[in-house]
Parts: C-alpha cells; sequence; structure tokens
C-alpha cells in the first residue's frame, strides 16, 4: 500500500501536533451549536494559508472528522444538536441523560464514532475508484428520492405522531423554499425583508431547536430551584466499550449505512445518521424503546455520521465532487493550495493526498482517547450546572452562532421567530427534527426535482423518469416501508395503552386545526401565483400539507368523544418572560455591541430566575458572567477572528 511509503510525514512533529490540537478544538467546537462541521472546517480555511499543504490539509480533516462526533455532545447534555449530522443522536442520546447515563451516552458516542470513522477512512484508502463510478449512478431522480428518504425517515421517527411527523417535514420542506429559486430566481413567500435571503440552514437549526431548550431551561429553573439540570451517574469505561462493541447489529447497520450514503454526493452525515437510526430500530427486538434512551440509536447513529466521513471525500478526491456540505469547503482548502481533484492528487502529489487521508486515521484515535477524556468530565459539569445559567449561556450562544453565520440582525430575529413558534408547536406534539431536516433537505430535493422535470419533458415523461429506475425503486420503497412500519407501531402502540388514549393529550384540536389553517393558507398562496414553474415544487409540498393536515384532523375527531380538558400546555410567563429579555438582548446588540450587551442578557436570566438574591449570590452571578463572555471573547474574537456585532 502506497500510504505506508508516508507514515513518517503523518508522524512529523508538526503534523501530529496539528492533529492533537485540531482534534480537541475540533471537539470543542462541534459541542457548541450552530458550529457545524462545515462552518469550523471554513473558519480555519485562512489559518492554513501560512502552512505547507499537507500540514493545511491534515488541521481541516482532524477539525471534519472532531466536529462531527463533537456536535453529539450538546445533543445529549443539553438536547441541542452541535450539527445537522447528530439530529438523530438527540432523539435517545438526550434521554438517557435525563436518565442519568449521560456519561454513558456519550461513551457510546465516541466508540462507535471510532469504530464507523476508522472503516470509512479504510473504505476510502481501498475502495475510491469503484465507490467514485458508484457515485456517478445518481443522477437529478435518484439524489431527489434520497432527500425524500432522508425526510419520510425523520418524519416518521421524530414525533409520536406519524401524521404530525410527515406533516413537520414536508413544513420544513416548504419552509426552504421561502427566498429566491435558485433554479428560476423568482422570489417566493418573502413576507418581509428579513426573507429576501431565506432561511439559512443554521439559523433553523438554532432556533427550533435552541430556543425552545431556553424557554424549558427557564421553566426547570423556576420549579427546581436547587439546580443542576439531572442527576448522572458514574459508568465505567470498560463496561461501556464492551457493551458498545457487543451491539454487532448497530455497528454494523450504522456503519453500512454511512459508507453508503457518504459517497452520495450532496447526501451528508443528516441523512447517514436517520437512515441507519431508522433501520436499527426496524429490526430491533426493542422498538418501542427507541426515542426513550435506547442505547442502540445512539450507536448506530453516531458510527455513521463518522463512517460517512471518509466515503464522502472518494467522489471529492477522484471527481471534484463533494459527497457532503463540509467536503466542498474542503474541495476549497484544496484549490487554494493549487491541488485539483483527479488522477494527479495520487501521482504528482501523492505525498500530500497520502499525508491527508492517514492523518484522518490517526484523527479518529485521538477523537476516540481525546473524547472518552471528556466524557464524565464535559457530563459531570454540565449536569450540575444550574438551569438558569445553562439557559443563559445556551442563550448568548445561538444570538452569536446566529449572527457569525452572515454577520446578519435579521438572521437573529428569524431564528427567535422559529424558535418561540417551535416552543408552542413542541407542546402540541410535534417535533423539531422533521422541519430541521426538512429545510436542510429541501434545496436537494428541488434542485433535482427541477432538472429531473426539465430532463423528463426532453424525454419520456416526468412520471416514467422519477419512478423507473433500480435505485429510484429502491429508495421509494425505503420511504413506504418506513412509514408503513411507523403507521403499525403507532396502532401497536395505541392498542397497548387504550385508556391512556380516553385523555388524549390537551391541545390535540388545536394542534390539528392549526395544521389545516397552515395548510391552506400555503395552498392559498402558491395557487394565487401565475403558475410560474418556480412554483411547481411548492406546489406538490403545499398538496402534501393539506393532505396530511386533513388526516390529522380525522384522527382527532375519531376520538373527539374521548377527549377531556387537560390543564394548559404552555408556561406562558416563563415565555413572555424569555421573548421580553431576548428582545431587550437584539436591541442592546446594536447600541452596547455583542459582548457588552450578552453580559447584561447573561446577568439579567440568571437573576431573573434565581431564588433569594443575598449579597454573595448576586456577586457571584457577576463574576461567573465576565468569566463567561471572557471565555467567548478569548475564543472567538481573539482566536478566530470572529466579526461580532457592535462594540470590540
Amino acid at each position: 500500500m502506497e500510504i505506508f511509503d508516508y507514515i513518517g510525514a503523518i508522524f512529523s512533529i508538526s503534523n501530529l501536533t496539528v492533529l492533537i490540537l485540531a482534534t480537541a478544538g475540533g471537539l470543542i467546537l462541534g459541542a457548541l451549536p450552530g458550529l457545524s462541521p462545515t462552518m469550523a472546517v471554513a473558519l480555519l480555511i485562512p489559518f492554513t494559508f501560512q502552512m505547507d499543504a499537507a500540514t493545511g490539509l491534515v488541521l481541516l480533516g482532524a477539525v471534519y472528522t472532531a466536529t462531527v462526533a463533537g456536535g453529539a455532545i450538546s445533543g445529549i447534555l443539553v438536547n441541542i444538536p452541535g450539527a445537522p449530522a447528530n439530529i438523530a443522536t438527540v432523539l435517545d442520546g438526550h434521554p438517557m441523560a435525563k436518565q442519568g447515563k449521560a456519561t454513558q451516552a456519550l461513551h457510546f458516542c465516541f466508540i462507535s464514532s471510532f469504530v464507523g470513522g476508522i472503516i470509512g477512512v479504510l473504505v476510502l484508502i481501498f475502495f475510491t475508484p469503484p465507490l467514485a463510478k458508484l457515485a456517478l449512478r445518481f443522477g437529478p431522480s435518484e439524489m431527489f428520492w434520497m432527500a425524500i428518504v432522508g425526510v419520510t425517515v425523520i418524519g416518521t421517527l421524530g414525533s409520536k405522531s406519524v401524521i404530525k411527523g410527515l406533516f413537520s417535514g414536508v413544513l420544513g420542506l416548504w419552509i426552504s423554499t421561502i427566498g429566491i429559486s435558485p433554479i428560476f430566481g423568482e422570489s417566493r413567500f418573502v413576507f418581509t425583508d428579513h426573507l429576501t435571503g431565506g432561511v439559512h440552514i443554521v439559523v433553523a437549526l438554532i432556533g427550533l431547536f435552541a430556543v425552545p431548550q431556553i424557554y424549558q431551561l427557564l421553566v426547570t429553573s423556576r420549579q427546581t430551584s436547587t439546580g443542576g439540570l439531572f442527576a448522572t451517574e458514574n459508568t465505567p469505561l470498560w463496561s461501556s466499550i464492551k457493551y458498545n462493541l457487543s451491539r454487532v447489529k448497530a455497528l454494523t447497520i450504522g456503519t453500512l449505512s454511512g459508507v453508503i450514503v457518504g459517497i452520495i454526493p450532496g447526501a451528508g452525515g443528516q441523512i447517514a445518521g436517520l437512515v441507519a437510526y431508522d433501520q436499527v430500530r426496524k429490526f430491533s427486538p426493542n422498538a418501542s424503546k427507541f426515542g426513550q434512551g435506547e442505547p442502540d440509536g445512539v450507536i448506530a447513529a453516531e458510527s455513521a455520521n463518522n463512517a460517512m466521513v471518509g466515503p464522502s471525500l472518494v467522489p471529492l478526491l477522484t471527481l471534484g465532487i463533494p459527497g457532503s456540505p463540509t467536503a466542498a469547503v474542503l474541495l476549497g482548502g484544496l484549490l487554494i493550495n493549487g491541488l485539483f481533484p483527479g488522477p494527479d492528487l495520487f501521482t504528482v502529489h501523492a505525498e500530500v493526498t497520502w499525508t491527508f487521508i492517514g492523518s484522518l486515521l490517526v484523527a479518529q484515535v485521538l477523537m476516540l482517547i481525546i473524547g472518552l477524556a471528556l466524557s464524565r468530565t464535559s457530563s459531570n459539569w454540565v449536569m450540575r450546572v444550574p438551569s438558569q445559567y445553562m439557559a443563559a449561556a445556551v442563550t448568548v450562544l445561538a444570538v452569536f452562532g446566529t449572527y457569525s453565520i452572515q454577520n446578519s440582525y435579521s438572521d437573529v430575529v428569524l431564528m427567535i421567530v422559529l424558535g418561540s413558534l417551535m416552543y408552542l408547536l413542541n407542546k402540541y406534539g410535534f417535533s423539531a427534527a422533521p422541519i430541521v431536516l426538512g429545510i436542510i433537505l429541501g434545496p436537494i430535493a428541488e434542485d433535482n426535482f427541477s432538472m429531473g422535470k426539465m430532463i423528463a419533458e426532453a424525454g419520456e415523461g416526468a412520471v416514467p423518469y422519477f419512478m423507473t429506475g433500480a435505485v429510484n425503486l429502491v429508495l421509494i420503497f425505503v420511504c413506504l416501508v418506513s412509514i408503513g412500519y411507523s403507521v403499525w407501531v403507532e396502532v401497536k402502540q395505541r392498542r397497548e395503552v387504550a385508556a391512556e388514549l380516553k385523555r388524549s393529550a390537551p391541545g390535540a384540536r388545536i394542534a390539528a386545526l392549526g395544521a389545516v389553517v397552515a395548510s391552506v393558507v400555503v395552498l392559498t398562496m402558491v395557487m394565487s401565483e401565475d403558475g410560474s414553474q418556480a412554483y411547481d415544487f411548492p406546489f406538490l409540498l403545499a398538496v402534501l400539507m393539506a393532505l396530511f393536515a386533513v388526516a390529522l384532523l380525522i384522527d382527532v375527531l375519531r376520538t373527539w368523544s374521548r377527549q377531556k380538558s387537560g390543564p394548559g400546555l404552555v408556561e406562558w410567563s416563563d415565555l413572555g418572560v424569555g421573548i421580553a429579555v431576548i428582545a431587550g438582548y437584539l436591541m442592546l446588540l446594536q447600541t452596547a455591541g455583542f459582548y457588552l450587551a450578552s453580559w447584561m442578557a447573561f446577568t439579567a436570566i440568571v437573576m431573573l430566575y434565581t431564588g433569594s438574591k443575598n449579597r454573595q449570590q448576586v456577586t457571584r452571578i457577576l463574576w461567573v458572567s465576565i468569566g463567561f463572555m471572557a471565555a467567548i471573547y478569548g475564543l472567538f474574537s481573539l482566536s478566530l477572528r470572529v466579526i461580532t456585532p457592535g462594540l470590540l
């Protein structure tokens, strides 16, 4: 193997130092909500200008690997995925943390990430040429159905109601169409100037996951004044390793899903994790426990999104086609260094290429060691943080992460609006995961739908084009099986808890009527247009939303007579106070600047939701807020040179 000729370069002092620092830093960056692997790699590209090509690529590759795994830390501990690739991890990872198994969940995360990551890189090393050919078989129709598979899977997993999950997924797809059509260049559904550029993926991710969690943390802090999110227990590392490696089925399904999805250009880790999660649930005898803290869900999801890393570089290095959004940024890193994808990478620039690929293997080992070391300390520390402090910290990080994407106040406003609405939707049984994934996969689905439709019009028609072909039929079959299986599980569970059905969740009627109203509004807006091709995909989505909304209403009407009134679902006081504090925070951003405004908001949130405030307590709050802001300033403004609004 040619890679063995460059072991010396891989383990040189400079490259090894970069590997260690990049892996540790990547884990930390990945754990911060909003700082996705793509953003982390993009932020670090300027730092590679002063490095030689091999060392620069080693830095970017290690950060890529580490941030994918690190995103699970915030997902497990505070229910906010660090990146879209960690959405599936949250489904069982956070319930495990709430059961006091946060350390164990993090152990499973890093061990399975290591297994999947190693296999993914080995696939990159040994199977690059044949896998590159396979990637070319995915045309517009296949990519369209691949995106639909992702939405379908999370739609049937991310909510207790299959209908609500599918409605949420389609709603997310529709939200992705807001803004200017990438194919036809027409402005769509731009109700305010804030929406001119559409809804950015990271804005949606932070808003729909972080903001509802902030409100929930505030509720928790009011109900329990003694602090700590929830208890945690010490789990021996060796027992976690033995259990993790014994879950052969979950590891195999996760790794294979990651490898297959990774080589498909543009698919990304979010689809890999969700497909793996869905498949392992179907083959598990404990399917009903998924979503309640089932370890196999964490193992499958994390092995998949890390197994995706290596194969996602296959089409990049051979054909110049990125297999994931982060791989697309890495392509920029290659081009900056004068390296062009293709045969020359493995001949003329063999030392650089094989040093980079070999470093990915070393990065997996370092990620495992550092990640396991962080597992206990991070879980124990986070679990002991009082809820009001955590809410304040998440608020500041959410605003910072959102603003830093495009240096836009509009993004921050949009994040808060989406998050506040999501908090209400959560209370009525809707999940954020399908909406977020719909927004992420919407551009992939629409672009390939539009291109496929153009190709079909020049050939045999749209229906044969999208509904024939081996790959298309397999993907359609996966969609139908996923929906059918989830419906069967839901019906089975309803029969088992028939008595519980008699007390349907309060707000079921509101949820159903709200879905109907939303679908009618969307359908009306679409039909009011002049028949432009830019509205073909939104029209399809509007029809699906209406169908799911009607199905949901019918389902509610079937149990109308058995429903009883229940207590209020929404803590309106905490929601109102939270919105007021954040609104004041936003106004201060433009006048006082990010750091002063953030310090004031952090202090205000903690003081509002802390019980008795003696002098000693107030002093502690002030020092904690100053220390937190100093850490943020040192990491982002001084080290990463991230632009912040206002002063400083």
